[in-house]
């Protein structure tokens, strides 16, 4: 083991016994080398350096998880490459809320770097040479030229041969006609970042518990996690007939006896029940956001457990849902159709919430906390969850859990109310009930996802089933009020079917075997067949969103298809020689386009209202 890694494994244990000063190392060592990774994807330098911030404020919160402390810089560097993917799909959407106030600008200290760096990268052309690296090119070039780094100590950081960085760094010289002059390496220097005292202000306030339970499967078939308070959760295979819960539990306080306070109230309960429907999860209070928006102080709005947590089986808020003295059933009451849509619940849900190992992240009094927004930037945000904010502070959750569930196989795992979801390799059937961010694959069951968000899912042997009728964000803006984005999602290689119905989503899918029923009431849907439509129908409806077939031109020539619509639109230029369209209407009320008039066997319906319905061809192959 070389100094280096011997280095951070000391630095690292010192962290796990308490000694948060011992992280300082860690960010001064390897802030660069995630700020190069960071800038390669971004492309401009303030939202790499929040999101490296964000990145060494969740491995301190992670710290547990890194089964090889000598292998820190590459377990980083994961994290800081999901934290780029992360942050732009959430600035492509506009959902995040700035909460520094300096976010808009560079820090004084930093001023004159990034005036030369912004030259350096809109006038050099070599850098712009640089841009069009292919990305693991691109990825070595800025690291060696960013951070000092060896090419030794590249490879550990991306966890490949050093004989594979010289050669790419090689090859990168080759593109590039010359290495970088010394005045350009120069320039490259002084735009480097120093964000150690940032993140060290940020993890002297946290407050981390780590725990782990080993509980034996026995006869159960399920387990079902409740998460009463902002929780993340991996679910991993286990290797035998134990279900493994282990993590860390994180609280942030404004001095370091607040956050131990905090973090103390937090509880890992676990027991079995043999019904879940009538026990629901252990007791505890909910935070749901604040009372009092207009008065002086925040106040959290809370809930028992037991009050609340069955409204999230019945999708029954929408009709609680009042504003004003209206409530929006009445307003809009088709939204009761959509109230009814989660009931039943499909037989098999209904069997995962009987006898089972029964899990609940839970506290007994809320523990909230309000923070200046001066004490606010994006790495704070990487734990701190704001629900409420005004010009002078923000109020939100104080405590967050991070936990991995190891599932034996055959188990049927449901999880309500996680912040963020990621399961892979599952030998069973997946349910989420409002879970706001999903990141499923390699399945061999089922997926049931309800007011659920997902970010991908990909490789599901079984049926994936969905309901959500939310219609993303809002935001004010040039007077007007709006919704600027919808959820996005892609899916991939699902093989038992697809039964979709939700609000507004844009969904990217490819690959779907089954049948395939998808109702994107105002979103967009793409559905892509690579090799062609191999077994099942497919039926795409919109009201008001677009549709969008893609196939290749072998699948195009042998697909049979109708597209309807009442008032939209109906394009097949791309297709008109490769398919026999006849378009027809009827009675002034509907448009038809397809290429048979027999309806109930053609293998694609698709059917809007007052969106856009059109048929593309794959020019070039098209993968996920």
């Amino acid at each position: 083991m070389t100094t280096f890694t011997q280095d951070d494994t000391y630095n690292i244990h010192q962290c796990l016994q308490g000694n948060a000063n011992a992280f300082e190392p860690l960010v001064r060592r390897y802030q660069n080398a995630a700020f190069a990774v960071a800038l390669g994807y971004l492309r401009d330098r303030t939202d790499a350096e929040d999101v490296v911030q964000e990145a060494f404020v969740a491995a301190y919160c992670k710290l547990s998880q890194l089964k090889d402390p000598a292998i820190f810089g590459n377990w980083l560097h994961r994290i800081v490459v999901n934290r780029c993917k992360e942050w732009s799909r959430r600035k492509k959407v506009s959902r995040l809320v700035r909460v520094d106030p300096d976010a808009e600008h560079i820090r004084d200290e930093f001023t004159v770097a990034d005036w030369i760096h912004r030259e350096y990268l809109e006038g050099l052309e070599l850098w712009d040479e640089v841009e069009r690296l292919p990305e693991h090119y691109r990825k070595i070039v800025t690291l060696y030229y960013y951070t000092g780094f060896t090419l030794k100590e590249i490879a550990a950081f991306l966890d490949i041969p050093e004989s594979t960085a010289k050669g790419r760094l090689y090859q990168s010289r080759i593109r590039l006609r010359d290495a970088l002059s010394p005045q350009e390496q120069e320039t490259i220097a002084m735009s480097q970042i120093d964000v150690t005292e940032d993140v060290q202000d940020v993890v002297c306030k946290i407050a981390r518990e780590d725990f782990e339970e080993t509980i034996e499967k026995g006869d159960m078939e399920n387990i079902v996690l409740y998460c009463g308070v902002n929780t993340e959760v991996d679910f991993v295979p286990a290797p035998g007939n134990q279900v493994v819960v282990k993590g860390t539990k994180i609280a942030l306080g404004l001095s370091d006896d607040k956050a131990h306070s905090n973090v103390s109230g937090l509880q890992i309960s676990h027991d079995q029940v043999d019904n879940y429907l009538e026990t629901g999860p252990h007791e505890g209070e909910l935070f749901l956001g604040t009372s009092n928006p207009y008065g002086s102080d925040y106040v959290a709005a809370t809930s028992p457990i037991s009050k609340f947590w069955r409204s999230d089986l019945i999708n029954d808020r929408v009709l609680k849902d009042n504003v004003g003295g209206v409530r929006t059933v009445d307003m809009f009451p088709d939204l009761q159709n959509e109230v009814d849509g989660f009931l039943p619940l499909p037989k098999p849900v209904g069997n995962s919430l009987g006898k089972a190992i029964r899990i609940t992240v839970h506290v007994s009094n809320v523990r909230s906390i309000e923070l200046p927004r001066t004490a606010v930037s994006g790495n704070v945000e990487a734990v701190f969850r704001a629900v409420c904010t005004d010009e002078k502070s923000l109020f939100g959750h104080a405590t967050y859990c991070h936990m991995s569930i190891s599932v034996p196989a055959g188990m049927k795992m449901s999880v309500f109310r996680s912040s963020k979801v990621n399961a892979e390799g599952l030998k069973g059937s997946l349910v989420t009930y409002s879970c706001y961010s999903c990141h499923i694959q390699e399945i061999t069951g089922d997926v049931y996802l309800f007011n659920s968000e997902f970010s991908t899912i990909r490789r599901v042997s079984g049926l994936l089933y969905q309901r959500m009728y939310g219609c993303g964000g809002s935001s004010l803006d040039h007077d007007m009020l709006s919704r600027p984005d919808q959820w996005e999602g892609k899916i991939e290689s699902i093989g038992g079917g697809v039964d979709i119905d939700v609000g507004r989503t844009a969904v990217d899918a490819r690959d779907l075997n089954g049948d395939v029923s998808i109702f994107n009431r105002y979103g967009t849907t793409r559905l892509c067949y690579t090799d062609g439509i191999q077994k099942g129908r497919c039926n795409l409806r919109t009201v008001s969103g677009n549709l969008i077939l893609a196939l290749n031109e072998k699948a195009a020539k042998t697909t049979s298809l109708v597209m309807h619509t009442r008032c939209g639109v109906l394009k097949y230029e791309q297709v008109k020689e490769l398919m026999p369209l006849n378009a027809w209407s009827s009675n002034d009320i509907r448009m038809s386009l397809g290429t048979t008039y027999e309806y109930g066997n053609t293998d694609v319906v698709l059917a809007t209202e007052s969106g856009q319905a059109s048929i593309e061809v794959l020019k070039y192959p098209e993968h996920g």
